[in-house]
């Protein structure tokens, strides 16, 4: 655990205090720039099937995101939020240690950032512009996937930590309402579309609000997988027919 990080890391955010790490850590890297190369992800995805035979080549490009996801989203934004750090996590910064199977294990930053400015409004712009952004664009295009599903897989795990982090107390106001804010605008600054907007939303079931996703991660379609539950916006028995079909 990098030690300057270490105050972020408690109650459910405790078992990702080692998802970055800085360099000379870990044997292996790979620098996170060639994720956009011919080759790299390829072999990263075949590694990674071979923990699923047969299953839905979609829904192990969503899984492999949302591995990748939880190991950049949440310490940083978890950062982000109790300590007002901006850290150097753009895809071109970053290294990207690979687990045995294929997916991401840890994250290697070339430092432990430092106090984020004043300007309030690029608080997560390394995070997702700088990393998210160009990953699900070549993703999108290399494997056929929807962006709207990559982006609502990134979206749910940055919308699950801002919930952690207020439950572990402490959370720095302003990048609180920046980070509720990137959930609900449906433009950035640019004058382009939010793609995180709404991804998440709590319809009411039984008078009681639920936690849904707007697009199914598909991970129902991988063998041995549970699906979401009611964080899915698919009906149970259409999960059922499809992972029964697979």
């Amino acid at each position: 655990m990098i030690a300057s990080l270490a105050p972020c890391f408690a109650g459910n955010l405790h078992w990702y205090g080692e998802a970055l790490v800085l360099p000379g850590t870990h044997d292996g890297a790979i620098a996170g720039h060639s994720l956009l190369e011919k080759g790299v992800a390829e072999e990263l995805m075949s590694r990674f099937a071979g923990t699923y035979p047969g299953a839905d080549r979609h829904a192990l490009v969503s899984m492999w995101t949302q591995w990748h996801f939880g190991a950049l989203v949440i310490p940083a934004t978890a950062a982000i939020l109790l300590l007002d750090r901006d850290l150097p996590v753009d895809l071109d910064a970053i290294g990207i240690i690979p687990h045995e199977s294929g997916r991401t294990a840890a994250l290697v930053i070339p430092d432990d950032g430092r106090p984020h400015c004043n300007n309030a409004s690029e608080r997560f712009s390394r995070l997702f512009e700088g990393h998210v952004e160009p990953l699900i664009r070549s993703f999108a295009g290399r494997f056929d996937v929807s962006k709207r599903l990559l982006w609502t897989n990134a979206a749910a795990i940055f919308e699950w930590t801002l919930h952690q982090v207020l439950e572990t107390g402490g959370p720095c106001p302003a990048a609180l309402e920046e980070g509720r804010a990137l959930l609900q605008r449906r433009s950035g600054e640019n004058g382009r579309p939010n793609p995180i907007c709404g991804a998440i939303s709590y319809p009411l079931e039984q008078g009681q609000p639920v936690r849904r996703r707007k697009i199914c991660c598909l991970r129902y379609l991988l063998p041995g997988v549970e699906d979401c539950g009611s964080l899915c916006p698919l009906p149970p028995t259409s999960r059922q027919q499809a992972s029964l079909s697979a």
